[in-house]
């Protein structure tokens, strides 16, 4: 989830956006978004991080993201998925949670494969879901 104000930045960023140009790629050193690189990956800060995750607030919202453009994980060589798996470990030690999402998936806005990497406070948070239309239809 993420707060009211980066939601909007978010789908106002996703009408603009051009699948064409892929926001990803332009990514690296010296990028505002920069934070880190491998050999096959760099870690990019989430321009528009979640603010809630597993009902806990964060602390930190990066993504892993292979410098070569691929849609999937099935796409990797191996070098890329020993990397990669190597990179998600030494996150994990660090106390973050990692997700990502199918490439068919309707709620993935940037087609380049990339793995969320979250930190959160360690606090639960109380929050209320406001829905514009019911979660289920009861038909008689």
């Amino acid at each position: 989830m993420r707060t009211a104000k980066h939601e909007k930045a978010y789908r106002k960023y996703n009408r603009g956006s051009d699948q064409a140009d892929c926001a990803f790629c332009s990514v690296d050193i010296g990028h505002t978004q920069f934070v880190d690189s491998t050999q096959h990956f760099k870690i990019i800060r989430n321009t528009f991080p979640y603010a809630l995750w597993d009902s806990q607030g964060l602390t930190d919202h990066l993504m892993v993201v292979p410098r070569r453009h691929t849609d999937r994980l099935d796409n990797m060589t191996d070098a890329e998925k020993i990397e990669y798996v190597d990179i998600l470990s030494q996150y994990e030690k660090r106390g973050y949670s990692f997700f990502a999402r199918a490439p068919q998936s309707i709620t993935k806005s940037i087609l380049h494969q990339h793995t969320h990497l979250i930190k959160s406070d360690g606090r639960i948070k109380r929050f209320v879901l406001l829905l514009k239309k019911p979660l289920i239809r009861i038909v008689r």
